[in-house]
């Protein structure tokens, strides 16, 4: 079991528009073998976070292709809630968050490797270049969650309140993946967008599949 120990940088962030922040610790109880094939696996993959509230299990998404881990493994992580800015990474955290609620509900006939795959390609499109999994489905569907992350309406609705990221403390290349998850007690009305956005998603992803 490989355990690596790092030490938490403390963040202050200034002004009208922070990012909520908490520090805790990811421990990888095991990722979920793809059923379409590969040597990866996908979501859910399955955490011990531990908190100073206390130690639950999680299941969370995996954001990046080119970085590994391996069962057992702990990191310390900062947990961040969703971006609302104007950059492209701010734009490329809130499509794995619709990505990531894709996951949780997906649309008829498409795979949960196929969502995977389209998160995979939001960070690390390079990497999946010439990936026979990372198919037309997934292509779609990750150009459609970035083009609904840019939806101004969306931003300012609070939709994107009920997804939190793990960000490793080594968020480097050669460090622990990034991770989304759901955040701890979402509000009643990020719960209703939400369910709205599924919807709304589905149908989108149904008309593209069909017209193709």
């Amino acid at each position: 079991m490989k355990i690596k120990f790092v030490s938490l940088v403390s963040i202050v962030c200034l002004g009208v528009a922070s990012i909520v922040m908490k520090a805790d610790t990811l421990t990888l109880n095991n990722g979920t073998n793809d059923p379409l094939g590969g040597s990866v696996q996908i979501y859910p993959y399955s955490f011990q976070l531990n908190t100073s509230a206390g130690t639950s299990t999680v299941n969370l998404m995996c954001l990046n292709y080119n970085r590994e881990i391996t069962s057992g493994e702990s990191w310390s992580v900062t947990e961040e809630s969703i971006p609302t800015g104007n950059t492209v990474i701010d734009r490329d955290y809130r499509a794995d968050a619709i990505l990531y609620s894709e996951i949780l509900h997906p649309p008829a006939g498409v795979s949960a490797s196929e969502i995977q795959y389209a998160e995979w390609s939001i960070f690390d499109p390079a990497n999946l270049v010439g990936n026979s999994l990372f198919d037309f489905t997934a292509r779609i569907l990750a150009t459609d969650a970035l083009f609904e992350a840019s939806n101004q309406q969306l931003i300012n609705s609070g939709y994107f309140n009920q997804f939190t990221l793990y960000i490793p403390s080594n968020d480097t290349s050669s460090g622990p993946q990034e991770f989304i998850g759901t955040a701890t007690t979402p509000e009643p009305s990020s719960l209703m967008l939400f369910g709205s956005g599924l919807i709304g998603m589905a149908g989108m992803l149904r008309r593209r599949l069909v017209r193709s």
